[in-house]
């Protein structure tokens, strides 16, 4: 294998990449050969197993209980509840095949896979909750997904230690808060981005220890603040009730003027502290890693989405806990020389595993636990597993599988499409790298049809109380149409209800009601979130001002008058609006 820098030419979209001397050393180090799709199409492969937030009517195919599932009912998988999928009555190892040599490996895989029972849901320890996914610890919720130790909070994502908050994104120890993304230890923040250790915020960004404060951006300690003009006390509250922020259009017009507010301001060109040489964004407490998104504690790594405490991993979504020399992951807890699976929990030397957990030395295994030494779920001795491996590893170089699309898996490939269980508009795939269902299609993953709804809208969105004092408490349970009416890309529902707590929540911060669905609402927030692409970019800042004059610096500039020569990878892209400066800019303005 070589070990300099190499260009390749991706066999999916045929575009050029690049595998550097670092990614070949890390390829020898875990035995395997180097990819054959550039980096974006590997990422969209592994996206497309990972179903977080579409949800389905479903029941257990052993006890038959009613349950609420990430498998659509017209699926063809066994699925079974928690307590069946964790109990005694099934037994894993039953399904074992024999190798067969004539026939690609995958392909004896995906006939593996769809005999063995699968968990409906992946959920651990919540209380008072069927809608959700991805969650742990959580208490009192609804529509949270890959969220923990939360209480009373509804229709969120990546929400962590969080009281009684609703449509929050990317956030944590929040409590009060609505609307939020990417906040902090925030009480009583609303319709705001990137804030921490602050209270009583309304569309505010990228402000720290405030309080108080209403449209504004880049403020440290400040108080009583719209849209940056300080105020006194008396003449803040009654400029609030002007902003008539308890309706509708008052948070509208506010929010139109806030957003025209944030891009005249500087912005730093990535989310993120306390990192060392690594190109990410929302990355935290990172060392020598590169392309890593919404990630704490990585390091060597290297195309990492949500990673946490790992160590030497390449190509993962999800992968957390102490993972380490582990390639091509999704859904990942505390791995070591782990390649090519699904859902490994727990499992160290292992290649191509789907949803096996607490285990070593499989290859080729589905839903196995505490169990080693295994091929296609059947049991060899250590002896004859380690003679076989090699051979199916020749074998699948000589016979690859080859997916309907016709793109070739040989070993070394992560599983192709077609053996996820979901389809591409299931998955996060559609969120980050949204597609048409012609071209999702074209690129060999499935669709799924819309579900047919047949809802008779009792209450049209335009229809809603302007305020939240002006709604009846007969609005619960009524069946309200989405402002989109599925007019969006968002995967709208068409309509929804609100329930007693929602009501009374939105009473309690006096919110209006929401007129989109919470698909949309997601949707709205999730596109706020920067791509997972980065720009080589240069700081805007000129010494005295910005480069295109928005903004006047308030500080003397380390570099005087001069044009900063800082330069950095961003996911800000050139053509956006937002004001970019390099950290140490940055700092100089807001700190």
């Amino acid at each position: 294998m070589s070990s300099e820098k190499e260009n390749k030419i991706c066999q999916n979209c045929k575009k050029d990449f690049t595998i550097e001397s670092e990614d070949f050393s890390f390829y020898e180090k875990i035995k395997v050969p180097a990819p054959t799709w550039c980096p974006e199409c590997r990422i969209k492969r592994r996206f497309v197993w990972r179903n977080e937030r579409n949800l389905y009517k479903n029941k257990c195919s052993l006890c038959e209980r009613s349950i609420i599932s990430i498998y659509s009912p017209d699926k063809t998988y066994t699925i079974y509840c928690s307590e069946c999928y964790h109990g005694d009555k099934w037994d894993a190892l039953s399904f074992g095949q024999e190798i067969d040599f004539s026939k690609p490996f995958l392909q004896q895989f995906k006939e593996l896979q769809l005999k063995v029972p699968r968990i409906y849901n992946f959920v651990f320890q919540n209380h008072n909750s069927e809608y959700t996914n991805g969650s742990a610890f959580n208490k009192n919720y609804y529509l949270i997904f890959v969220s923990d130790h939360n209480e009373d909070c509804s229709y969120s994502y990546s929400l962590f230690y969080s009281k009684n908050s609703l449509d929050c994104f990317n956030s944590s120890e929040c409590e009060l808060c609505y609307g939020c993304i990417s906040c902090k230890k925030c009480y009583k923040v609303l319709f705001s981005e990137d804030c921490s250790n602050s209270q009583d915020l309304f569309y505010c960004k990228n402000c720290t220890n405030c309080h108080d404060c209403v449209g504004s951006v880049n403020l440290r300690n400040q108080q009583y603040y719209i849209f940056n003009v300080r105020y006194s006390k008396d003449e803040y509250f009654q400029k609030i009730k002007e902003l008539n922020l308890d309706t509708r259009e008052g948070l509208e017009e506010v929010k139109q003027e806030s957003e025209k507010l944030w891009v005249k301001n500087p912005t730093k060109y990535m989310h993120g502290f306390q990192n060392v040489k690594t190109i990410g964004d929302y990355v935290v407490n990172s060392k020598n890693s590169e392309f890593i998104f919404d990630s704490n504690l990585v390091e060597d790594s290297k195309f990492i989405n949500h990673g946490n405490k790992l160590k030497t991993c390449y190509d993962g979504y999800v992968v957390v806990d102490g993972s380490e020399l582990s390639y091509e992951i999704v859904s990942a807890i505390s791995l070591n020389n782990v390649k090519f699976s699904y859902c490994a929990w727990h499992n160290f030397n292992g290649t191509y595993m789907d949803t096996c957990e607490n285990s070593d030395h499989l290859f080729g295994c589905v839903g196995l636990r505490k169990k080693q030494y295994c091929i296609l779920n059947k049991q060899y001795t250590k002896e004859e597993y380690e003679e076989l491996v090699p051979k199916i590893i020749e074998n699948m170089q000589k016979m690859p599988y080859t997916d309907s699309n016709g793109k070739e898996y040989y070993y070394g490939e992560y599983f192709a499409p077609d053996l996820s269980p979901f389809a591409y508009n299931e998955t996060v795939a559609q969120e980050y790298l949204p597609l048409s269902q012609r071209e999702a299609e074209s690129q060999g993953y499935k669709w799924k049809e819309p579900e047919i709804r047949n809802y008779i809208i009792e209450i049209n969105p335009k229809e809603l109380p302007i305020s939240i004092s002006a709604t009846l408490e007969d609005i619960i349970g009524k069946v309200i149409g989405c402002e989109y009416k599925e007019q969006c890309n968002h995967q709208c529902t068409l309509a929804f209800k609100i329930t007693d707590s929602e009501l009374q929540f939105y009473q309690k911060m006096n919110l209006p009601l929401p007129n989109k669905c919470p698909n949309c609402r997601h949707a709205e927030r999730f596109v706020k979130h920067n791509p997972l692409k980065f720009w080589h970019r240069t700081c805007q800042c000129k010494g005295d001002s910005s480069t295109n004059d928005l903004y006047k610096n308030t500080a003397q500039h380390t570099h005087g008058n001069e044009v900063c020569q800082n330069e950095f990878e961003t996911s800000y892209s050139p053509d956006r609006k937002e004001i970019i400066y390099c950290e140490k800019c940055y700092q100089q303005e807001v700190y």
